[in-house]
C-alpha cells in the first residue's frame, strides 16, 4: 500500500506539535538512516538533536497495518512518531512517538527490520505513547543526553576537508 500521502500529513502535523512544545524543527534534503525530521532543544555551538521518522497509518479501511524500522536506523538519538488514522464512527486521528527502548520491544523481522502490527484493537495498547506535553519533555531530555558525534556521523557520510588562505584584500583561496 502507498502511504505517500499520508506519510507527508503525519510529517507536517508531527512538526507542527513539536513546534508547540517548544522543540525547533528541521528537514533534511534527503533520508538518512529514516530521517524525516531532526528536533532540536536550541541552535547553539555543539549543537544536540534527535533524528525523528515519521509515520503515518490509516485503519479507515482495513484491519490491520504495519510499520517496520531497519534495526541499524535504531540509535539512543532516534525516535518514530506514527500519526494513525481509526475509523471508528468517529474521525480519530492521534500520534504516538516511540523512543528506542520502546521500538527494541518490537517483533524483529527475519529482513533486521523492528515490526509493530497495528489493528483497531491497538488503540488501548498504544494509549501510553500517545503523544503529549511529557513526551516532548521526554524528546528534551534525550536531546540533552544525545551524543553529538555519534547522531551526527548517522547523517553525514563521507568527509572533506579545506584550507582557507586569505590573499591580498578580499580573494581568498580554498584548498
Amino acid at each position: 500500500m502507498d502511504y505517500s500521502l499520508l506519510e507527508h500529513i503525519a510529517e507536517d502535523l508531527i512538526s507542527h506539535k513539536l513546534q508547540q512544545n517548544g522543540l525547533l524543527v528541521a528537514k533534511p534534503k534527503s533520508d538518512r538512516m529514516g530521517t524525516d525530521l531532526l528536533a532540536f532543544a536550541e541552535i547553539l555551538d555543539n549543537v544536540k538533536f534527535c533524528r525523528i521518522q515519521c509515520k503515518g497509518r490509516s485503519l479507515k479501511n482495513t484491519k490491520n497495518s504495519e510499520i517496520k524500522i531497519p534495526k541499524e536506523y535504531v540509535t539512543n538519538g532516534f525516535i518514530v512518531i506514527l500519526y494513525l488514522e481509526y475509523n471508528d464512527n468517529e474521525n480519530i486521528q492521534e500520534l504516538y512517538i516511540f523512543f528506542p527502548s520502546d521500538i527494541e520491544q518490537w517483533k524483529v523481522t527475519p529482513h533486521k527490520e523492528y515490526k509493530l502490527n497495528l489493528s483497531l484493537k491497538s488503540q488501548k495498547r498504544l494509549n501510553q505513547y500517545k503523544f503529549d506535553s511529557t513526551k516532548a519533555d521526554s524528546i528534551k531530555a534525550l536531546i540533552k543526553n544525545a551524543e553529538t558525534n555519534g547522531e551526527f556521523n548517522n547523517l553525514i557520510s563521507g568527509s572533506f576537508s579545506s584550507e582557507l588562505s586569505l590573499k591580498g584584500n578580499f580573494e581568498c583561496e580554498i584548498k
